[in-house]
C-alpha cells in the first residue's frame, strides 16, 4: 500500500508539473485559405493550331496555409507553418495519373518517382523555427521566410533554414543573416559542394517611412558535383536599397538592386568562365482622393546580352529566385492566378514574360480605383511592357505587348473576400521570336477567388 502511494504521489508531482509548465505556453493560429477559378483563353498566343496554339484552359485550384506560434515564454517563439491541399479540384496525380503539362504546382516538392508524383501533397510542412530575443538581440533559427525585403518589387516570400540576427538601435535595426540555399556533399560524395548565402543589412525608421540597404553575398558550389568543363562555383555580390515614405495623401516607394560577381568560375584550369552584372529599378507611387486613387508603377529589369557569350547582363531574377511574389498584372509576369498558360515553346521565346520572374523588361503601368463602399474596391490598369533585351537570334520587335486589367474586390466578412477580375494583353511581336511569318493573337484572363484570412 505504501507502494502505492508513493507511485500515485509522483504521478501527482509530473502532472502537477506539466499542468504548470502548459500553463505558460500560449498558442496563437493564423493563416489563409483560398480558392482560384481561372479561364485563359489563348495559352501560347498562337493564331491557329498550325501556329501551335493550344486550347483554352480553365480550372480551379486552391490552398490551405496555417501558421502557429507557440509562445513558450516572453521573448521565446515556437513557430511553424504548413500548406495542405494545395493543388487543382481534380487533380489525380497522386494514384499515378501522368501529370499534364503546364499543371505543376507551385510550391509541393515532388519526389524522386516516375509521373512526378507529389511527395507532400495534402500536408507539407515549410516552416519551423525559433524565435527568441535576448540582452544581444533577436535571433531566429530554422526553416523561415527569407527573400523579403523592401518592397514587394523583388520579394518572394521563399522559406529556407538558416539563422536571423537582428540588434535594434534606436530608430535603426541592423540585420545579419546566413541561408542554407542547397547541400549537395551529402549526397553527392564531394566535400563543399553546398549554397550559402549571407546577409548584411539595415532598416531606418522615420516619421513619414522606413528606409534600408541589404549587402548580400551568393556562395554556390553545388555544380563542384558534375564532371569536366561543367564543373565549378557561382559567386555573386548584391546591394538592394529601398525607401517607402507617406505624406498625407501620397505613398510613394522605391527600390533598387545591382548584382555583380563570377556566374560560372570553372574548377578545371583553362576553361572560360562567364561574369554577371545585372540592375533592376522599381519606384511606385499612389495617391487617395477620398473614396478614389491613382497610382503609377515603372519597373525595369536589364536583359542578358545574347551576343556576349562570356559575360552576363541580366536574368537575375530567375538566377537568384527574386521577385516571386511580385504580381503587377494579371497576366504578365503573374504564376500564381494563370496557372493554365504554357507560353511560348522555349526553342521560341527562352524567357516567357508569364512566368514569376521579372526579368528583361521594361514596364509602364497606371492604374486607379473607386471605393463606393468601404466593402467594395474597384480597380482598373493599363501596363505597356518591352522587352530590354532580344532573347533569340534576329529576333523581330521587343514590344512585349498591352495588358489592361480591371479587378472588383468585395469583402464579404472582414476576413473574408471575394474577387473577379479580367485582363486583356494585345500582344506585341516580341512572341514571333525570330519568324516574321509567324502568326500571333491576344490572349485574355477570366478570373474570380474568394480568399479566407485569419
Amino acid at each position: 500500500m505504501k507502494k502505492f502511494w508513493i507511485v500515485l504521489l509522483a504521478m501527482a508531482f509530473v502532472a502537477g508539473f506539466a499542468m504548470s509548465a502548459s500553463a505558460q505556453t500560449s498558442v496563437k493560429f493564423s493563416g489563409s485559405y483560398y480558392v482560384i477559378g481561372s479561364y485563359v483563353d489563348n495559352p501560347t498566343n498562337a493564331k491557329d493550331i498550325a501556329s501551335g496554339q493550344l486550347n483554352a484552359v480553365a480550372l480551379y485550384n486552391q490552398r490551405l496555409r496555417i501558421q502557429t506560434e507557440f509562445k513558450v515564454a516572453e521573448g521565446l517563439l515556437l513557430v511553424t507553418r504548413f500548406d495542405a491541399l494545395e493543388k487543382d479540384w481534380g487533380d489525380q496525380r497522386w494514384r499515378g495519373e501522368s501529370p499534364l503539362a503546364g499543371r505543376v504546382e507551385t510550391a509541393s516538392r515532388p519526389a524522386a518517382a516516375p509521373l512526378g508524383i507529389n511527395l507532400q501533397e495534402s500536408l507539407e510542412f515549410e516552416r519551423a523555427y525559433v524565435d527568441f530575443t535576448t540582452k544581444i538581440g533577436r535571433f531566429m533559427v530554422g526553416y523561415q521566410e527569407f527573400i523579403a525585403f523592401g518592397t514587394i518589387f523583388m520579394n518572394s516570400h521563399a522559406t529556407r533554414p538558416g539563422i536571423k540576427y537582428l540588434v535594434p538601435v534606436g530608430p535603426l535595426t541592423v540585420i545579419a543573416a546566413m541561408e542554407k540555399g542547397n547541400e549537395r556533399s551529402v549526397v553527392s560524395g564531394v566535400s563543399d559542394a553546398d549554397q550559402d548565402i549571407y546577409d548584411l543589412g539595415a532598416v531606418y525608421k522615420f516619421g513619414a517611412g522606413d528606409a534600408g540597404v541589404m549587402l548580400q553575398f551568393l556562395n554556390d558550389r553545388t555544380k563542384r558535383v558534375l564532371a569536366g568543363a561543367a564543373a565549378g562555383t557561382t559567386k555573386l555580390y548584391a546591394i538592394n536599397p529601398y525607401v517607402k515614405a507617406k505624406f498625407g495623401p501620397a505613398y510613394v516607394e522605391a527600390e533598387g538592386i545591382y548584382a555583380t560577381g563570377k556566374l560560372f568560375e570553372a574548377d578545371t584550369p583553362g576553361v572560360k568562365g562567364v561574369d554577371l552584372t545585372a540592375m533592376g529599378l522599381y519606384l511606385h507611387g499612389k495617391a487617395d482622393f477620398g473614396q478614389a486613387y491613382v497610382g503609377g508603377i515603372f519597373a525595369w529589369a536589364s536583359g542578358d546580352d545574347i551576343a556576349t557569350t562570356d559575360k552576363r547582363e541580366g536574368t537575375m531574377a530567375r538566377l537568384m529566385t527574386l521577385g516571386q511574389a511580385w504580381d503587377p498584372c494579371l497576366l504578365l509576369f503573374n504564376d500564381g492566378n494563370n496557372r493554365a498558360n504554357t507560353a511560348r515553346t522555349a526553342a521560341v521565346i527562352p524567357f516567357t514574360p508569364y512566368d514569376a520572374f521579372f526579368d528583361n523588361a521594361w514596364l509602364y503601368q497606371i492604374y486607379g480605383g473607386f471605393k463606393p463602399t468601404k466593402d467594395l474596391d474597384i480597380m482598373a490598369s493599363l501596363t505597356y511592357v518591352v522587352a530590354d533585351q532580344n532573347v533569340v537570334t534576329g529576333q523581330i520587335s521587343k514590344d512585349i505587348g498591352t495588358e489592361f486589367d480591371i479587378t472588383a474586390k468585395y469583402k464579404i466578412f472582414n476576413n473574408l473576400e471575394y474577387m473577379i477580375g479580367a485582363g486583356y494583353l494585345f500582344v506585341g511581336d516580341y512572341w514571333k521570336g525570330a519568324s516574321k511569318n509567324a502568326q500571333i493573337d491576344n490572349n485574355y484572363l477570366l478570373i474570380h477567388k474568394l480568399t479566407l484570412s485569419f
